[in-house]
């Protein structure tokens, strides 16, 4: 992949600015007072510890770095253009950046979903064919996965620690069971598949070849973390639900973009992303537990 970026000490500045946004989200909370955050939007819903936030994305993340892919992982957008990349990445984070904006206050409307699609899919596809022109490459930033067993122990880790050690009781209000069908397929399909290949697959891609991986990570994560702010920042915006998203939905986008980077397997994204969806997932949990 051609590096676009000036050099190692941009790499490291990078780097450092994300991190001390994760580590002032949590210094923000625990000088609050605040160790409990709310996870989902949905009306009603449990919230969880700083430690359900932390741990899981840990200890996958230490797992991973532990299990390398037993075969070298297909680097995309190596035969790209540096001056094609660096364009459609900043069509990405535009979108990245507009959805909350569009979104806010209206998450329990179909403009959500409609919204995700025509940013998130319609908007980087119109792009990408644009930059491609009549005889460029396409821009396979999600190649065929190389490796399947790899990424297991670190996905089953997070699993098993977030879904049931550090499980959340079911106590929002649910809708009648074919509501319930229909609006859990369109999560699966614009959140657990369209989100993974946007964030991870699309732009974070872009961002390796633009930054290198970590500042990729970082930012991929922090947009990701950005990207809920319109609908669990309804009252309005403040520190501490900032700080939240961060310590939240960040972390979530940090794990996944180790993972994608360490692995390039997005159906393993996918499937952890359907996870913590998908409430059918809580109800099997809370069968098994109980």
């Amino acid at each position: 992949m051609r590096q676009l970026h000036s050099g190692p000490a941009v790499e490291y500045a990078m780097t450092a600015t994300g991190l001390a946004f994760y580590a002032a989200a949590f210094a923000g909370l625990l000088l609050s007072g605040t160790t409990t955050i709310s996870p989902s939007a949905d009306p009603g819903a449990a919230r969880i510890t700083l430690w359900a936030a932390v741990v899981p994305v840990l200890a996958a993340m230490v797992l991973a770095r532990l299990v390398p892919p037993r075969v070298p992982v297909p680097e995309p957008l190596t035969d790209l253009d540096g001056r094609r990349i660096t364009r459609e990445t900043w069509v990405l984070v535009a979108a990245a950046v507009v959805f909350p904006v569009a979104v806010a206050g209206i998450s329990d409307t179909l403009w959500y979903p409609s919204a995700k699609v025509l940013l998130f899919l319609i908007v980087p596809l119109a792009a990408f064919r644009l930059n491609r022109g009549g005889e460029g490459p396409r821009a396979r930033a999600v190649p065929a996965p190389a490796t399947w067993l790899a990424p297991l122990p670190a996905a089953a880790a997070w699993v098993l620690l977030s879904e049931v050690v550090f499980a959340r009781p079911l106590t929002q209000d649910l809708p009648d069971p074919i509501t319930l069908a229909v609006g859990s397929l369109i999560t699966l399909l614009t959140a657990g598949v369209l989100e993974e290949v946007f964030y991870r697959g699309w732009l974070q891609t872009r961002l390796e070849a633009a930054f290198g991986p970590w500042p990729a990570i970082l930012i991929g994560s922090l947009l990701f973390a950005l990207m809920h702010a319109g609908s669990h920042l309804d009252g309005g915006a403040s520190w501490v639900g900032i700080a939240s998203l961060v310590a939240y939905h960040g972390m979530f986008g940090l794990m996944q973009g180790y993972l994608w980077a360490r692995y390039r397997n997005i159906w393993v994204l996918i499937a952890i992303h359907a996870v913590v969806n998908l409430v059918y997932v809580d109800f099997l949990v809370q069968a098994v537990t109980q």
